[in-house]
């Protein structure tokens, strides 16, 4: 880009900022200063400048104040903004304030239902960028958004997320494309930390392939084909979808974040007391409605346990189950407090991330243990596996 022309996009932008800010002063340019860019400039660079200048002038965008000395060579002192359209019309972009209703057409049959784009659009209007989503990403978000769209039609069933790509868009990696402009509409906040692909896409049902249901312990779980599959050592796996109930009296129940850990876990010679299972990372919805109907099967004197990484994400997909599952019986951390575990094995973590952390704990009723959280993260693996008693543990 030309001098001329980053002098003139610099003027809009700053027009368009101080309409923000509702200042109505005057917005220029001067060239006053010796060691500006424009005094670098050689006479022929210089010409072109002023020419390209002088068209703008024309265009009605700007107005040229020049030096009273220099004759037909005198230099250029002062360019003034005079009309912000005419002038994004001379670049051939378009103002601010077109953008922004640009992507409110683009946006705004999503409103009424999704408060996330009213949000986007206010901050975009404020030219703040959501995670460096700036406002030309609109026809993005508006993809993102048949994405959810289809999955709300779908009533929590998983989807294979490259032929769900493939009917919406016909592009089977368009979904996984949005995953950033999905994962902001979905989460929390508009300022909320950034999650993994796959926890957001777990978390609506997108899966790279039918998951099945792994489950380790005691017991037999009824699917909907009338039938019972008993659960034999050291696991089974069965699609989540057709989980209906279970049968059996454990004397506890324990969700396992990660496939490492619940294979040890299943092969544990306490195992065959209780009833563990998988949950795949984020559980999707079929997995959650799975989880539930076993749970209504057995009863609530039973304790619940959770064991994830001691990190955000962990704690994040503690609080999911929660909300998402957890109607009856008492829900409990296993393992999940740094403070008694090895020393060793941890990473310090930000005081950012320790009072997410905390948040989220808080989300999954764990409230003692949200007041003590460390700065520390652990993953999974690297804590040895033990299983839990009958007795409940506080949270």
């Amino acid at each position: 880009m030309s001098l001329a022309d980053l002098v003139l996009a610099d003027l809009l932008k700053r027009t368009e900022r101080a309409l923000v800010r509702g200042s109505d002063r005057a917005i220029q340019a001067a060239f006053t200063n010796t060691n500006s860019p424009y005094w670098q400039q050689n006479y022929e660079q210089r010409q072109r400048c002023h020419a390209r200048l002088t068209a703008a002038e024309r265009a009605g965008a700007v107005q040229l104040r020049w030096a009273k000395q220099g004759g037909e060579d005198r230099p250029l002192e002062k360019v003034r903004l005079l009309n912000a359209d005419k002038l994004a019309a001379f670049l051939g972009t378009v103002t601010h304030s077109d953008a922004v209703r640009e992507a409110q057409a683009v946006l705004s049959g999503w409103l009424p239902e999704h408060t996330r784009v009213a949000e986007l659009l206010e901050a975009w209007t404020k030219l703040k960028s959501p995670r460096g989503f700036a406002i030309d990403s609109a026809p993005d978000f508006a993809d993102a958004l048949r994405v959810l769209d289809a999955m709300k039609q779908e009533h929590g069933n998983d989807q294979i997320v490259r032929v769900l790509s493939r009917a919406l868009f016909q592009d089977t990696k368009r979904i996984e494309a949005l995953s950033r402009h999905i994962d902001l509409l979905t989460a929390e906040h508009l300022a909320s930390p950034s999650r993994q692909q796959e926890e957001v896409f777990n978390a609506l049902g997108l899966v790279k392939e039918p998951q099945p249901f792994l489950v380790a312990g005691r017991g037999g779980l009824r699917l909907c084909s009338s039938q019972d599959c008993p659960i034999t050592w050291p696991f089974v796996g069965v699609s989540n979808q057709h989980v209906i109930g279970y049968s059996g009296a454990p004397a506890w129940v324990l969700s396992i974040e990660n496939l490492t850990t619940f294979h040890q876990a299943s092969q544990h010679l306490d195992a065959g007391t209780g009833l563990i299972l998988y949950t795949g990372g984020m559980p999707s919805p079929s997995w959650c409605r799975a989880y539930v109907a076993i749970l209504e099967a057995i009863s609530e004197q039973i304790p619940v346990y959770h064991w994830g990484d001691i990190d955000l994400g962990g704690f994040r997909i503690a609080a999911h189950i929660k909300n998402k599952c957890i109607h009856r019986h008492a829900f409990l951390p296993w393992l999940m407090d740094a403070e008694q575990l090895d020393r060793n094995s941890y990473s310090e973590a930000t005081e950012v991330t320790r009072g997410n952390m905390a948040r989220h704990a808080r989300d999954a009723g764990w409230e003692i243990l949200s007041q003590r959280m460390l700065a520390r993260t652990i993953e999974q693996e690297a804590i040895a596996v033990r299983l839990p008693t009958a007795t409940p543990i506080a949270a």
